[in-house]
């Protein structure tokens, strides 16, 4: 699709291709059902054949899911019975398909996720001539984001490095306006196309490199998936920055806080170097000095430099290609200029707050996520701020602790002398993000009398009776547990009651 084609579709073609691909179906819903999976997202190269099977009736649906979701030319009499009342013509000129003879191909993939419908590049143009300005659609760094944004209602939205505007459509559902910035014409045209033909009408895109499109303007809420792949490459806007290294990760965490109100959240997708002779963390709490914000680093993954290079270099690259083992070796080179040895991946989350210190904290992430954690960031968030104000154990041990309603006891159980012995016993969280720990029977107890009535001192008085115990003893090692419990989730103090929840979507009409 071109540039300038994606710029002049009219309200009145929209709205029929619209209509056009819900009377066939083509809907998230409609989709699942017809290829018999419950994530189209996780649709595989391995799957063709089952789907080639699940979609030969030649229907409408199943004729749109062979164009657009699995990429096949198909015969362009059903394409066009498929698509009444608009015309092959018209699909050409929208740039969606072309036809040659008597079969059609897509031009770009037409993805419905959700309640959107989202156009992106194929991926046989990566592989072109043509795949500098290559725009992705929604892939698991995409959703990993969507799901650890904080979902409260908010002012003003600023979705950077935009793409083909999946976070922004996100953030226009609780955010009264969304400015979509990227650097790549083609992106700003796809997305603001995504935008009409979603009826987004409180979304603008603009052009422009990082925040200079917005400069002067503050916001509630930012996130960014920006180039943050660690190469010595610039063969493609979306992966490679013009910076060196993880300087366009760091750029941005050092320009976000003035672009932020006071309380609002950036939220952004980073890699970052390890260097040889450096620990990370102290490295990465060096971006954030002096910024105003408080910051929480979510890592979910460490890599070393070969896999790293490996990994990124299959995906853009066929495994038959001759030089492969040159750029290989190419990147190899390059982290050994930069003393870099290993990559680490996450999301860091910043909150803008001034008027007193700001704290830093580090998690090396979870493995799994139930869903929207942006709740979950939230809490966190308070968790930490009631922590570093509360001082030293005194005030702790007064303090009223709710237990989480997400969380879940397993118990492991072995036979032993004709009944049943407990091994293990593990809390976890069934909502957000994954947590878990481990505790004994003593703190089983003393964490179902957090009902939000009782001091944390009133419940240790009572295990150390039970014990055995002068309170004593176990008084510091209870309070390490209760803060380490509260900064997982598993325990809330008194303030989460004021975390906000979105209950309900925007609604959007055309």
């Amino acid at each position: 699709m071109k540039a300038a084609q994606c710029r002049n579709h009219s309200p009145e073609r929209l709205e029929m291709l619209r209509n056009v691909l819900s009377s066939a179906g083509f809907t998230p819903e409609g989709v699942l059902k017809t290829i018999g999976v419950t994530d189209s997202a996780s649709i595989k190269e391995s799957d063709i054949l089952l789907l080639m099977h699940r979609t030969q009736g030649g229907t409408p649906l199943e004729t749109l899911i062979r164009l657009f979701l699995m990429e096949m030319p198909v015969d362009s009499a059903l394409l066009s019975t498929a698509i009444e009342p608009m015309g092959l013509d018209e699909w050409e000129e929208m740039g969606l398909i072309s036809v040659h003879g008597g079969s059609a191909q897509a031009e770009i993939k037409l993805f419905p996720y959700q309640e959107l419908m989202i156009a992106y590049d194929l991926p046989r143009r990566l592989l072109s001539e043509d795949g500098y300005d290559f725009v992705m659609g929604i892939g698991g760094s995409s959703i990993t984001l969507a799901n650890l944004t904080v979902r409260r209602e908010a002012g003003l939205a600023l979705d950077l490095g935009t793409g083909c505007g999946f976070q922004a459509f996100l953030a226009a559902r609780h955010c009264d306006r969304v400015i979509a910035v990227d650097r790549n014409p083609r992106a700003v045209a796809l997305a603001d196309f995504n935008a009409r033909l979603n009826c987004i009408q409180t979304l603008e895109c603009r052009e422009g490199d990082l925040f200079a499109p917005v400069e002067g303007m503050t916001f509630d809420l930012i996130v960014s998936n920006p180039p943050f792949v660690i190469s010595p490459e610039s063969r493609y806007i979306y992966r490679d920055s013009p910076m060196a290294g993880d300087d366009v990760c760091r750029r941005i965490i050092r320009e976000a806080p003035k672009f932020l109100n006071e309380g609002g959240f950036c939220q952004i997708l980073c890699n970052w170097a390890e260097l040889a002779d450096q620990d990370w963390r102290e490295r990465l709490r060096g971006w954030f000095d002096g910024c105003g914000c408080d910051v929480w680093v979510m890592r979910n993954q460490s890599r070393d430099v070969a896999n790293y290079a490996a990994n990124w270099i299959r995906h853009t690259e066929k495994l038959e290609t001759e030089h492969m083992e040159e750029r290989f070796a190419e990147w190899l080179a390059y982290y050994a200029k930069q003393q870099i040895v290993r990559v680490s991946g996450g999301v860091i989350n910043m909150r803008r707050r001034s008027g007193g210190s700001n704290w830093f904290h580090v998690d090396d992430g979870v493995e799994t996520m139930f869903g929207p954690g942006g709740e979950y960031i939230l809490k966190g968030f308070v968790a930490r701020d009631f922590l570093e104000g509360i001082g030293d154990n005194a005030a702790l041990l007064m303090t009223a602790f709710v237990l989480s309603p997400d969380v879940r006891i397993v118990q492991q159980l072995s036979p032993s002398e004709g009944k049943w012995v407990r091994e293990v016993c593990e809390l976890h969280l069934s909502r957000g993000l994954s947590q878990k720990g481990e505790i004994d029977p003593y703190v089983e107890t003393l964490l179902i009398g957090c009902d939000g009535t009782r001091p944390l001192g009133s419940l240790i008085r009572e295990m150390a009776e039970t014990v055995g115990v002068p309170v004593s003893d176990i008084e510091s090692a209870v309070c390490a547990f209760a803060r380490d419990f509260t900064i997982r989730g598993f325990l809330l103090p008194p303030a989460q009651e004021k975390v906000q929840k979105v209950t309900g979507r925007k609604r959007i009409d055309c």
